[in-house]
């Protein structure tokens, strides 16, 4: 099978002594860990116990052994069918969580600058997304500039950001600028900044899921009728793991609020907000069939593919038979379904659409 295919949502599995080891000596006792305890695995901080899952998630038929190492890696990547991933943090996502800004920061310096060394030498295959802070403009652009300094060609921001802050605030705007200039897309994965445990009744699991799902079309809704985008046209943000079906249904929305209340619509718009969700604005899917059928009305340059590996709810180690099940049937044009699976994030991120047994091999 020769498609390229880049997982736009992958995950690296940090070092267990990284921030332990990592840390200024002041912090280190506060320092972002993960615990066994009566069969879960707890992430704590400062004290603090943030988030719980039970060990036993269902994957020990299909270890994942390309969490740390690279060259490890490249097996489960082979393996699985991936030519080239964007990778997020898995503890790393806790640092938004911690409530102290500066040991929040720490975290997130330390994890930088372990991932950015561990993988960023494999240019054609990994695109390391660093973890920047959004408490105060000032100290985002900076962490923005020295991530960038190190060869980063991606950061994430929280889906929402803390401290009661909003994305519709005009304070922000350096950032967007910053992003805009240096042509770096912004990404936003699901559960950052937010709690993921909300609900505990019946459907629990499902309900919690979902919410975090509903919190990035409430993002996007904010950067969209705030204005963000539409004052930069150039800006582009990536959303991760919340499925794409959603963006046709949100464009006509917000077509149809924007006009029918176009007398209280405040900022005025340069364009449709639908104009200006697909064409600035990318969201992820594994398993959503729907968003293919819905290309006519987003075109589907909004398009993106994802493994979320080495997680539960990925598709690993079956993500080729996955994509054959998702496109078979579809009706696309082969040029589409190509920068659906790789090609529109080879673009977006400079990236050799090259195969990944290819790259090896040289």
């Amino acid at each position: 099978m020769d498609r390229f295919v880049f997982s736009m949502d992958s995950h690296v599995v940090e070092p267990r002594p990284l921030w332990q080891e990592g840390l200024p000596a002041h912090l280190r006792d506060r320092a972002l860990r993960a615990e066994r305890r009566d069969g879960y695995l707890v992430m704590t901080a400062d004290g603090v116990d943030m988030h719980r899952m039970q060990i036993g998630d269902g994957n020990s038929d299909n270890p994942r052994i390309g969490g740390t190492n690279p060259e490890l890696r490249f097996k489960d990547m082979q393996k699985d069918g991936i030519d080239a991933e964007l990778l997020f943090p898995n503890l790393g996502m806790m640092c938004y969580a911690i409530d102290d800004g500066e040991l929040s920061f720490a975290c997130m310096q330390v994890y930088n600058d372990w991932l950015i060394k561990s993988f960023g030498a494999h240019r054609d295959t990994f695109v390391p997304c660093a973890v920047l802070p959004m408490r105060e403009v000032a100290q985002t652009l900076d962490e923005f500039r020295r991530v960038v300094a190190l060869g980063y060609r991606a950061v994430m921001l929280p889906t929402l950001p803390p401290l009661g802050l909003r994305y519709n605030n005009k304070d922000f705007d350096p950032l967007w600028a910053h992003a805009q200039e240096q042509k770096i897309p912004l990404a936003f994965h699901v559960a950052s900044g937010l709690t993921p445990i909300t609900e505990r009744g019946p459907g629990a699991a499902i309900v919690n899921y979902m919410r975090l799902g509903f919190a990035t079309e409430e993002l996007v809704t904010y950067m969209v009728g705030g204005g963000a985008l539409d004052r930069h046209p150039g800006l582009t943000m990536v959303v991760i793991e919340a499925g794409a079906s959603w963006m046709a249904g949100l464009g006509e929305r917000l077509d149809e609020v924007n006009e029918a209340h176009q007398y209280y619509v405040k900022p005025k718009l340069g364009r449709k907000p639908s104009q200006i969700l697909y064409s600035q604005v990318k969201a992820t899917f594994q398993f959503d069939r729907a968003c293919l059928t819905t290309i006519p009305i987003t075109g589907h340059e909004c398009l993106l593919w994802a493994s979320d590996y080495p997680h539960m709810e990925g598709t690993f180690p079956n993500s080729r038979r996955v994509i054959d099940g998702v496109f078979g049937g579809a009706g696309l044009a082969a040029e589409v379904q190509a920068d659906i699976l790789g090609g529109t994030a080879a673009r977006l991120y400079g990236v050799q659409p090259r195969a990944l047994a290819d790259k090896l091999a040289a």
